[in-house]
């Protein structure tokens, strides 16, 4: 029965341990915490997208790495061809070098090389959407045969940011100012801030289902810019 009771009270010493470290924890993180009203500011901006940026990948399989980069190499520079004849700039297009690597097969429990596997890509922003669909169906043509989504974006968009962070500040504030009244309190000055660094990515649209366009527009819809914060408003007594 001794023997019962030492491990009852040790169990318990235990539980009681722990509840007296989670309460230091909790004390701890209250510390850490600016005391005040705390609030979050959304700034959100809608935009045509006047650019966009495409990848485009020609892949070849066989057996001779020459002859795999021979083909690719032609694909290529057809490609680069075209971009200049669309009046794409020079520092708007970038071809990576060829890539080759095995093809492998289990054969009687091993794995064995079947053939080889090149590919290239070149990588195009794309300043005058109007080109879109030009330069998709003629890179199709010259033999690209694999295509990333068209990242749409806009070329003011450090502008529209900045624009959309204020829009945030404001809303924060905005937010702030409404419980501050709702509780009967007046704000002082604002004692944390955190900005979120990382605005909406451009916009992705699959390739595939304007291969057909031809060479005139496409609707491309809009873009969102946004960026968000959240503050920490001092609380001072009501006058």
């Amino acid at each position: 029965m001794k023997g019962l009771d030492t491990r009852h009270r040790s169990g318990r010493s235990l539980s009681l341990l722990g509840v007296a470290l989670l309460w230091a924890l909790s004390l701890s993180a209250q510390a850490d915490t600016p005391a005040g009203v705390h609030v979050s500011g959304q700034g959100t901006l809608e935009v045509a997208p006047d650019m966009g940026y495409v990848a485009l990948h020609v892949r070849r399989d066989g057996t001779d790495a020459a002859t795999l980069k021979r083909d690719l190499d032609k694909v290529v520079r057809g490609v680069l061809a075209l971009t200049k004849q669309l009046g794409i700039a020079e520092r708007d297009v970038t071809a990576t070098a060829v890539s080759i690597s095995p093809r492998y097969q289990r054969r009687n429990d091993e794995m064995v090389v079947t053939g080889l596997t090149a590919s290239r890509s070149i990588e195009v922003t794309l300043r005058d959407l109007d080109r879109f669909g030009d330069l998709l169906n003629g890179a199709l043509d010259l033999g690209v045969n694999n295509l990333d989504p068209i990242r749409l974006d806009t070329s003011e968009r450090a502008s529209l940011e900045d624009r959309a962070l204020t829009l945030a500040m404001e809303d924060a504030a905005r937010e702030a100012a409404q419980v501050a009244a709702g509780f009967g309190v007046a704000l002082g000055p604002v004692s944390d801030v955190t900005v979120e660094q990382h605005s909406a990515r451009p916009k992705e649209v699959r390739m595939m289902a304007m291969a057909d366009t031809g060479g005139g527009d496409f609707s491309a819809g809009v873009i969102t810019v946004e960026r968000f914060v959240m503050a920490t408003f001092s609380i001072v007594p009501a006058q």
